[in-house]
């Protein structure tokens, strides 16, 4: 298939094991100091609090490079544009997503503080006792004041529409907590199948595999600055289905030489060996031709669209590699590890081969 047939090739992956673990923990350690000591992940609204602010243009050509950095600087608090700010400045970023021939949509995200007269605010606090939080005001003015601005610098020649969306603390804890629990259930529903299908030890690994790529799926997401939203929860439980999927597939195909008679006298790494090498073609165009898609919609498609596409890309990579060179060979090391390995066999098994 393709020149891709490996089954009946010696592949010594267990052998070289550490040296693919040793590959992950590079990425995943650079991944994790740069999310927690340099850059930061670059969490979105639903996990960090704030406020969405969406902007839509309806004009045919300008720049939209300029336009964002206008916008910025305006929620900066440089509203005259002249690099001093004259009133509120908020915590803000933004990224642009071309909607259509003549519509361009802007999402703009602002944090939980606001510096005014020197003084830090938090946005957060009900000022009034209302139970209204400040952001929620602020928001208000904010649409009003901003589209009277956007109007302005496009001289009434552009149809403006601005829209706000307010998370609070509560729900973004709400959020989160939300998105810790739908991975656990999804991992730990997991590790009980393969539990029950396998055995235990197989399970284990499995987990442990997902594990590298939803880490691998984060470290990559910091480094390339991708914003971390529902969307990326979305992606995460998707590849840890995909995940498992190409790691059961080796595991069924170990349970499967491990059950011939003819194999009886068979080492676990001999085992685990033969069965990635049977299953890499599968895994390999499996893969590939995934990927075709998640590329394309990558390339063609929105910025939010391309927010659930990337990680899915890191996460593909990431699973097909655990699945093949990672999941196997660290069944191998457990069984050792607890003293189930096959080192050679027993006088029944020999019977049971001669017969």
């Amino acid at each position: 298939m393709l020149g891709l047939n490996f089954k009946d090739k010696n592949l010594k992956i267990v052998e070289k094991f550490w040296i693919f673990l040793i590959i992950s923990a590079v990425i995943i350690v650079a991944g994790l100091v740069d999310t927690f000591f340099v850059r930061n992940m670059n969490l979105g609204v639903e996990f960090s609090g704030g406020s969405n602010i969406e902007v839509s243009v309806g004009v045919s050509e300008f720049d939209q490079n300029d336009f964002e950095t206008a916008v910025k600087n305006w929620l900066g608090g440089d509203r005259d544009g002249d690099g001093k700010v004259e009133t509120k400045a908020y915590d803000v970023d933004g990224n642009v997503q071309k909607s259509g021939a003549d519509l361009s949509t802007f999402s703009f995200r602002i944090g939980m503080t606001m510096v005014e007269d020197g003084k830090t605010i938090d946005l957060n606090s009900d000022p009034d006792s209302t139970g209204e939080i400040l952001l929620v005001t602020e928001n208000e003015e904010i649409k009003k004041e901003l589209k009277l601005f956007i109007e302005e610098y496009f001289e009434n020649k552009a149809t403006v529409e601005v829209e706000t969306h307010v998370i609070s603390d509560d729900v973004k804890n709400y959020t989160v907590r939300n998105a810790f629990i739908a991975v656990a259930v999804a991992v730990v529903v997991i590790l009980i199948y393969i539990a029950l299908r396998f055995n235990l030890l197989a399970g284990i690994s499995a987990i442990v595999a997902l594990l590298h790529d939803v880490l691998i799926m984060i470290a990559f997401t910091t480094i390339f600055q991708i914003p971390v939203n529902m969307t990326f929860i979305a992606a995460v439980i998707t590849i840890v289905g995909y995940s498992i999927n190409a790691t059961i597939v080796v595991f069924d195909r170990i349970r499967e030489i491990h059950a011939l008679p003819s194999n009886v006298d068979k080492t676990d790494v001999e085992i685990a060996n033969e069965a990635i090498s049977s299953t890499l073609t599968r895994s390999i165009i499996t893969t590939l031709t995934t990927l075709v898609m998640i590329v394309a919609l990558a390339i063609f498609g929105s910025t939010a669209i391309r927010e659930f596409a990337f990680p899915i890309i890191f996460g593909l990579l990431a699973g097909a590699y655990s699945s093949v060179l990672l999941s196997a060979p660290l069944w191998v090391k457990l069984r050792k590890l607890f003293g189930q390995e096959n080192k050679k066999p027993s006088k029944k098994a020999k019977k049971a081969k001669q017969a």
